[in-house]
Parts: structure tokens; C-alpha cells; sequence
């Protein structure tokens, strides 16, 4: 590192103890086994720029965490005894005879091999406001003076953040052609371009103060032009709705607060340590690789929980990545909660603009700021808060905005990074149920709320926490690939235009968003064992075949897993399962002689649903499969198969399945083959798929598994045998027939003594119809739809899935001559692409 640092290591003793007292280094990634260190290597570190209190952070990691410990390098080469760190040299002609040395014994000795780590050191995580006093003397910089140095640790030592690339191919770097002096500019020039990449990951872009920001909102063309417009047509003067668009942008605008991300740091930490047992955080290797890639990175979590505002922020920045700026629901916007999670990086949005175009002119130019700049950005799709644990349908709106602003040409190449968060248990699941029931009214937010609300969550464990980053999407490659021209079309849109093909272009784009959230799904043991128990029949398992059918499960999920992204149980062993899901789903034990009986209270079973809805999707193909089976001993796989892709489509679009259409057959031949592989299901020497014997674990769980997709099954029978019994007329009035349905599973409810509010959910028919226009078997003429005779065959196949008692009780309430009691003629049908 040069003659300074040489002779400073002489004082190094002095220095070690007192900084390793005061400054508190964290690591990044957070789990150090990500960097892909080998032990048959020797360890180069590579330091940006020559720092000895860069190198005793470092050091201080290394000891912490069992790494190598750094040398500085002097005139030693790394090898397996000793390794050492070395710093970029700073021009041309500065030195670098570490790195030539290092690069020259490669060239000389074909043997040679060594892990060149690149180890950026952040002192503090300021993505401070341009021109600021703190920027000039305190916030770290690449290059900074010994005194000014001194001052930034000082200031910023108690959090110092140490990343660690990823080991550069060093053999495969090499040229033997090439001079050792040519190969040092290379690898410099690459070196420096990861530690730029990799500081913009960690700071994100600097910012403007907040009354810059707002002055530039308002110097916006279009913002100008809306105001001009406001002004004309609610006849007041120009500097009237000027004044009323700085309103909007003061309302909508974040103020990011360094204190206040400490603040709220310290708090979030101690708050995750009270309530949950910790936080499984997946695929974080692959998010970093594209934070690292010069993107602008929108994250779309799905919508469970109110903590799911602070808890992907903690993540990210434990993690050591930007944090994103949060699209917040203005009824956040209380005191004192809403100044907070403001100065944290959240803006507000209203939930309807309501046509106010001044309002959608300056939020819109907010958001474009956001993407010009390369502000992470995060927002949810759902738009809100999902009251039974299924993904909602996406709303657009938002989603809408950030792609025309990204493929406008007005920032960097964006991807959209989906995001699945799931719980154990989720702390606003008894009001949830209590809304579903109509027995409590949603209504804004208060302090008052959040007081009561805490002493009750502050009591209570809640178990573990599930985040998983989804693939994520390049924006501009998906529009390659479904938008032909897009870049033309998008010079030409003009403000406040949604034209069809925008509409339809976000509305997939919206659909693979949600679908790439269920693919990244987390099974866990309270998921796993909630689909077991609620599947029964009485919601009562007894205890053996609870643990042999969690056991069988899980290994499917590990032999025939969703996608890719997917993760299993951790355990495979049943018990081990149900000890670790039973305080979370408050089983009660019955004691009996043959073994104790688990079940749960009423409302808790009701709860549960919301656990089981989570990761439900997951067996999807299998439980479809596995409905042939629950009244039919054996039946040729070709059928089955035939009978199974006719009923994908209704089962795609309510959970959001991720395979095409013309996939399905293919997917669900991997079900049944996983099945056979983990003995659920059986085939004899003419390939006939049969069922395990009755009163074997096997057949318990086969069961088991087929009623997990039964109600969707019997709510998709009730609504093409209702279609069915309008074949003659030829349509049915489409507000009118949602009705109908929703009565009729409310009836259905009660005969068969179900205490589950979603399963008459109005929004869940409304998706059956919409999935039945889209493949041909009803046609949308207005306000009406026509049938297509060949649905007389799918209500057919429909009901062979049910029982005989359930087929009964469908066909008895089908054929009620006043079936349109208590249906109110002025329902009309929501209109299928309505976002907000």
C-alpha cells in the first residue's frame, strides 16, 4: 500500500485496539458463505484506495467471522500461509508493484493461482443531500485526506459496513500474450469499475434537499401544463394552483433522514427480536448481482401486513443495497407515524385520483425523478392489504406510471424485482376475519390504533418471518419480447394517455409479476401442517397421521417442488414439523387411548386460512391430480391428464400459477410423476394410475392433499353448473349472475357447516367468470354473457371431482325455481381491466 503504510504498520498495535473499541463493523452479504472462498487458494484483498483505517475494519471482519486475516503486503506474494491486501494504485503512474508482482508470477508460473477479493469499506450509509456541510466533512468519499479521514470514522465508525465481492477468475483473467504492465491497467480498469457499481448498490443516488425537489416537480412540463389547465377550468388564477400543486408535492415528496433510519434501525431490530423467531431471507445472491448492474431496481412485494413497509427495507439495508423510497397509502399519514416512515423514504399516494390531473401530473413527475435518478423504488401491486393470505389482483395504476417513466428513456435500464413475504402467523389476522365477516368496518389509521394495537402485538410471538426475491424481470427485455415497437410508441404517448395497448401490455406484465411472487413461495411448517388439518374433514387429525402425512408432503414438495425458486420445509421429519407448527396454530390436544387427537377451536380453524392460503398454490397440480382420485380407484393417465388441463385455467388465474396455458399438460404430467415417485399415487403393469390402499399412510395423505384445491374445485362447479342451467336462454346478466353465485356458495356454506368467509368472496367468482371468457366458454356483449354449449361438458367434469352428497346439494340449488331471490337487478359486473 505504499511507504505510509508501511511505516504506519509499525504503529499499527497502538491503533488496532482502540478502533476495534470504537467502531462497529457489520458484513455484506450478511452471510459470508456467499463468497464463493475456496481453501486450496491464496486470499488477495483489494482495497479502492490505500487506508489503514479501511484495512483495520477489514481486519476487525475477518477476525470476527473466521476468515482469512489480512497482511498488509510489503514484499510478500499471497499464499496459503499469509494473506494479504493490497489497494488499487491511484494514476498511471502511481504504484502499483503489488499488483504487477501478483500479476507477473501468474504470467511467470501457469501454476499460480490466487482469490483476488475486492472489499469496498463504507463508513456510515449516507446517501446524502448534494452541497450539504455534512457531505463536506463528515460522509464518506472514495478519496479523502488523512484528518478528514480521521473525522468520518469518528463520526460514522459505529456503522462501518465492509462488502465483499465476489473472488475475480484470476487464470482466467490472465493473458500469457500480453505484458505484465497491459495486464495491470486491465484489471484495474475492471476493479474500479466494480467498487463505482458497487457504491451506488450500497448508497444509492445522492439527493437533492427536499425544497429543490419540490421546485423541480413544479418546473416540470407537464406539471406546468396541468396547472395551467386547473386553472382555467376551476376558474382561479395561476398562482392559486400553483399553490395547489407544491400542496400535492408536499403531500406526496419523502425526506430522507439518516437519524431517522438509525432511529428506526435500533427499534426495528429490538422489535423482530421481541415478536419473531427470526427472518429467512432467500435468493439474496441474486439480488445483489442485479443492484450490482447499474439498474434501476423496482421492488413488488406482495401485501400481508403492515410490517411489510419496514421489513424489506431492514432487510436491504442489513444486507448492505440502497433502500428504496416506499409508495405508502396516505391513510399512513398520521402523526406521529407519518413524518417518520416519511423521513425512512416513504411517499404517499392516494388510493383514487379521482381524475384530479394536477395530482396525477405531479405524483407522476415524482415518480419519473425517482427513475431518472436511479432511486430504488418499492410499492405493492395489490395495492393493498390482502385480507384472506391469497395474492389479490394486481391493481395497475401505480405499475403503470414506473413502466412509461423506465421505458420512456428517463433513467437507467430498470428491473422489477418481485418479492414474497410470508408469515407464521400475521398479527392483523383476527381483524382481518372480523372485516371478512362484516363485523368491522376498515377504517383510517390513528394513533389511537396503533397504541392499542402495540401493547397486544408486544405480548404475543408470531413466530418466523419468510422474504424470498424473486427472478427478477428486466423490463426492457420484456418489452422486447411483448411489446413490438415499444420505443416508438412510447415517444408518442402523451401525458395522461393509456392507450389499449399500454393497458394491455401493464395488465401481463402485472399478471408475471404475480406469478413470479407465488413462484419464490416459502413452505413452512405452520403452512404446511395448516393445509393438513383444515383439509380434514371434522378439522381434526389424529397425532400419528399428522406426522406421517407432513412427512409425506414434504417430501413431495422436495421431489415435485413448484419451481426452482421454491423452498421446502427445512425438515423432512414429520414430528419435527408438527413441534415446530404447533405453538404457532395453537393445536389443542385430545388425550385418547390410541393416541391423543389434534384439533383446533372454531374461529382459530378460520384463522388458520389465512396461513393455508399462503403457500397453498404450491400444491396445486398435485392436489388437482389427486381430486380423481378421492372417488375413483384408478383411472387412465391420458384422461386424467385431459380432464386436469381443462380445469387449469380456472386454477391458474386464482392463484396465479405460473404456467402458461399451453404448459399445463406438461407441468401436470410432473405432478403425477412425483406422486408415483413418493408412493401417493400407483401404477400397475398398464400404466392405470391407481390410488394406495385404503387405511395406509399413503392414502391419508393422498386425501389430505386433494382437499386443498376442493373448495376452488366445488366453487368452479357451482358457477358452470349455474352457467349451465341459463344454456337455454343462451346468456345471463353478468352483475345479476355474480350475485347468484355468491348467494349460492353462502347457502353451500351453511348446509355443509363451512366457517370460512372467503369462500363465498364475490371477487373469487368474478375471476371464474373473467377465466371463462378468456378460453372461449363465455363471450362479453355489454352487460351480458354468452354461453358456449361445450360448457355443458365442463360442468360435467366438474362435478365427477365432487362427492355424491356435494353433486346433490349443486344440482338441488341449481334447480330452485326462485333463484333470483334476493339479487338486487341493479348489480352491474365490474369492468374485467379496472386498476386504480
Amino acid at each position: 500500500m505504499g511507504w505510509l503504510l508501511r511505516i504506519l504498520s509499525l504503529f499499527i498495535p497502538l491503533l488496532r485496539w482502540p478502533l476495534r473499541a470504537w467502531i462497529n463493523t457489520h458484513p455484506s452479504p450478511s452471510d459470508l458463505s456467499e463468497i464463493a472462498l475456496t481453501g486450496d487458494k491464496p486470499v488477495c484483498y483489494v482495497l479502492p484506495v490505500a487506508s489503514v483505517m479501511d484495512w483495520l475494519a477489514l481486519e476487525a471482519v475477518c477476525a470476527e467471522h473466521g476468515l482469512p486475516r489480512p497482511y498488509l503486503a510489503g514484499n510478500s506474494m499471497p499464499s496459503m500461509q499469509r494473506s494479504v491486501v493490497v489497494a488499487l494504485p491511484v494514476g498511471r503512474s502511481g504504484e502499483r508493484s503489488e499488483l504487477h508482482r501478483i500479476v507477473a508470477l501468474g504470467l511467470h508460473d501457469q501454476n499460480y493461482d490466487v482469490q483476488l477479493v475486492p472489499v469496498s469499506v463504507f463508513w456510515g450509509r449516507n446517501p446524502v443531500k448534494e452541497t450539504s456541510l455534512f457531505r463536506i466533512l463528515f460522509a464518506d468519499s472514495e478519496r479523502t485526506g488523512r484528518l478528514r479521514k480521521l473525522l468520518i470514522v469518528l463520526a460514522n465508525g459505529h456503522n462501518t459496513l465492509v462488502h465483499f465481492g465476489q473472488p475475480l477468475d484470476y487464470r482466467g483473467f490472465l493473458d500469457e500474450d500480453a505484458a505484465p504492465d497491459v495486464m495491470v491497467r486491465k484489471l484495474v480498469r475492471v476493479l474500479r469499475i466494480h467498487f463505482r457499481r458497487q457504491r451506488a448498490a450500497t448508497l444509492g443516488p445522492a439527493l437533492s434537499r427536499r425544497s429543490q425537489l419540490i421546485n423541480s416537480l413544479l418546473a416540470d412540463a407537464d406539471v406546468q401544463q396541468a396547472i395551467e389547465d386547473s386553472a382555467r377550468r376551476d376558474k382561479v388564477s395561476t398562482a392559486a394552483a400553483r399553490s395547489r400543486a407544491r400542496d400535492y408535492a408536499n403531500e406526496i415528496a419523502a425526506d430522507y433522514s439518516n437519524i431517522a433510519i438509525g432511529f428506526m434501525l435500533r427499534v426495528l431490530t429490538w422489535l423482530w427480536n421481541r415478536i419473531y423467531d427470526g427472518v429467512d431471507v432467500r435468493h439474496l445472491a441474486r439480488l445483489r448481482a442485479t443492484t450490482h448492474d447499474r439498474r434501476e431496481v423496482i421492488y413488488l412485494p406482495s401485501h400481508r401486513s403492515h410490517m411489510d413497509y419496514l421489513l424489506v427495507s431492514y432487510i436491504l439495508y442489513q444486507e448492505g443495497l440502497a433502500l428504496p423510497q416506499i409508495a405508502a397509502g396516505v391513510n399512513l399519514n398520521f402523526w406521529p407515524v407519518g413524518a417518520l416512515l416519511r423521513r425512512c423514504g416513504a411517499f404517499y399516494l392516494r388510493r383514487s385520483f379521482k381524475g384530479d390531473r394536477l395530482y396525477t401530473a405531479v405524483f407522476r413527475a415524482y415518480v419519473d425523478v425517482l427513475i431518472q435518478r436511479g432511486q430504488p423504488m418499492k410499492f405493492y401491486p395489490e395495492g393493498g392489504r390482502s385480507r384472506t393470505g391469497r395474492l389479490l389482483s394486481p391493481k395497475t395504476g401505480m405499475l403503470s406510471m414506473a413502466v412509461t417513466s423506465a421505458l420512456g428513456g428517463k433513467g437507467a435500464p430498470a428491473a422489477i424485482v418481485p418479492v414474497y413475504i410470508g408469515y407464521d402467523r400475521v398479527m392483523e389476522v383476527n381483524k382481518y376475519f372480523d372485516e371478512l365477516r362484516g363485523t368491522r368496518v376498515k377504517k383510517g389509521e390513528s394513533m389511537g390504533d396503533l397504541v392499542r394495537g402495540s401493547t397486544k402485538v408486544l405480548k404475543r410471538k408470531y413466530g418466523r418471518v419468510f422474504v424470498s426475491f424473486g427472478e427478477p424481470i428486466d423490463l426492457q427485455a420484456y418489452a422486447d419480447a411483448h411489446l413490438p415497437d415499444w420505443r416508438d410508441k412510447m415517444r408518442a404517448l402523451e401525458m395522461d394517455s393509456r392507450p389499449r395497448w399500454l393497458q394491455d401490455f401493464v395488465a401481463t406484465l402485472a399478471e408475471r409479476v404475480m406469478e413470479s411472487i407465488n413462484a419464490t413461495a416459502t413452505l413452512n411448517a405452520t403452512g404446511l401442517a395448516s393445509l393438513v388439518l383444515l383439509g380434514s374433514p371434522q378439522k381434526a387429525v389424529a397425532e400419528d397421521e399428522m406426522v406421517k402425512t407432513l412427512s409425506l408432503l414434504a417430501e413431495l414438495a422436495r421431489r415435485c417442488p413448484y419451481s426452482r425458486d421454491a423452498t421446502p420445509p427445512e425438515k423432512t421429519d414429520g414430528r419435527e414439523l408438527l413441534a415446530e407448527a404447533e405453538p404457532m396454530m395453537r393445536l389443542i390436544r385430545v388425550p385418547h387411548a390410541w393416541g391423543d387427537v389434534l384439533t383446533v377451536e372454531s374461529r382459530q380453524a378460520v384463522l388458520l386460512t389465512y396461513t393455508r392460503n399462503n403457500v397453498m398454490h404450491l400444491f396445486a397440480l398435485p392436489s388437482l391430480v389427486a381430486n380423481f382420485f378421492a372417488h375413483a380407484e384408478s383411472r387412465e393417465r391420458e384422461r386424467v391428464l385431459d380432464d386436469a388441463v381443462e380445469l387449469y385455467p380456472l386454477l391458474a388465474s386464482e392463484l396465479f400459477l405460473r404456467w402458461p396455458t399451453e404448459q399445463a399438460r406438461a407441468a401436470l404430467g410432473e405432478a403425477i410423476d412425483g406422486l408415483l415417485k413418493c408412493g401417493l399415487l400407483l401404477s400397475d403393469e398398464t400404466g392405470r394410475l391407481q390410488r394406495p390402499e385404503a387405511g395406509t399412510a399413503a392414502f391419508a395423505a393422498l386425501m389430505s392433499l386433494s382437499r386443498i384445491m376442493r373448495e376452488a374445485l366445488e366453487r368452479y362447479a357451482m358457477t358452470v353448473m349455474l352457467l349451465s342451467h341459463n344454456l337455454e336462454t343462451g346468456n345471463v346478466e353478468r352483475g345479476r349472475f355474480e350475485r347468484q353465485c355468491q348467494l349460492m356458495a353462502e347457502r353451500m356454506a351453511i348446509l355443509t357447516g363451512r366457517n370460512s368467509p372467503e369462500f363465498f368472496d364475490s371477487r373469487l367468482f368474478r375471476n371464474h367468470l373473467q377465466t371463462l371468457v378468456r378460453v372461449g366458454l363465455l363471450h362479453q356483449q355489454g352487460s351480458k354473457l354468452e354461453i358456449d354449449p361445450a360448457l355443458r361438458d365442463v360442468a360435467e367434469h366438474a362435478l365427477q371431482l365432487l362427492g355424491a352428497d356435494l353433486r346433490q346439494s349443486i344440482a338441488h340449488l341449481t334447480s330452485l325455481p326462485h333463484l333470483d331471490d334476493g339479487v338486487d337487478s341493479s348489480a352491474q359486473a365490474e369492468p374485467a381491466s379496472k386498476s386504480d
